[in-house]
């Protein structure tokens, strides 16, 4: 847990790099279980999310739909951007990044995924 605060710590201290830090499973996981104060910003297509599940807390915004959805990404968290394997995260993020916006991380959910970590389905939330 350590690791993850201290290098989103030193993102934001640091201001905004070239390119944010590419998390690795571990850290996606601390993520994704609130041990971090960042906002998930999953970039992939609703399809990809309802079959291969997402982090906990994800909002899915498509990375096609983000420019005109800007206003629904808080400016008063750090973003981490979530695909599958970290391509369109990191466009997302030079979106972000280009908008003012804090981004300190990207990830890809394969990876997440590999590991064993739990991920959560669209459809778990309309069950009773």
């Amino acid at each position: 847990m350590g690791a993850i605060l201290i290098a989103l710590a030193s993102a934001l201290l640091a201001g905004q790099s070239a390119e944010p830090k590419r998390l690795d499973a571990e850290e996606m996981k601390q993520a994704a279980e609130g041990k971090t104060k960042v906002f998930l910003l999953d970039v992939r297509e609703p399809k990809e999310i309802e079959e291969g599940g997402k982090l906990k807390g994800a909002v899915n915004i498509p990375v096609g739909e983000l420019e005109k959805r800007l206003g629904e990404v808080p400016k008063d968290l750090p973003v981490v951007t979530i695909c599958a394997r970290g391509r369109r995260a990191a466009k997302a993020a030079e979106l972000l990044q280009k908008n003012g916006y804090k981004v300190t991380g990207i990830c890809g959910m394969l990876d997440y995924k590999a590991k064993g970590y739990e991920v959560v389905f669209p459809m778990d939330a309309k069950k009773p």
